[in-house]
């Protein structure tokens, strides 16, 4: 049960990343739950709608997200904890940008599906 359930949370990463890269609103709408808490590596924190809003408008232009790390602990039946590092290219006004995090995420089953409900990310250190 549990290495289905890691192996679940680890697609749902995998789709929201996607997603933030091709710019799908309608499937990050509903992988994130209502009340997302998106904290981003600026310290600033976004509602779901301010950040789907900033990636469907074009504010925020991701190119490529790429896993390097990842741990997922599920925590009880309805909450999951994934801590981990990806690698982030961003299209700035400027050019690529080009960056790791490191990043705490918090899935919650609730009426039948996961969600996001958390996101905090940390820029790390070029290594």
């Amino acid at each position: 049960m549990a290495a289905k359930l890691i192996e679940a949370i680890r697609g749902l990463e995998r789709e929201r990343f996607r997603a933030m890269v091709d710019g799908d609103a309608a499937l990050l709408d509903t992988l994130l739950a209502d009340n997302v808490s998106y904290v981003h590596t600026s310290g600033k924190r976004e509602t779901k709608r301010q950040f789907i809003d900033g990636i469907s408008g074009g504010r925020r232009r991701y190119r490529q997200i790429e896993v390097q790390t990842q741990d997922v602990l599920p925590a009880g039946s309805e909450t999951c904890v994934v801590t981990g590092r990806v690698l982030i290219e961003m299209e700035t006004n400027n050019g690529a940008l080009l960056f790791p995090i490191a990043y705490t995420a918090v899935h919650l089953h609730h009426d039948g599906q996961w969600r996001l409900i958390a996101w905090q990310a940390t820029r790390c250190a070029i290594e």
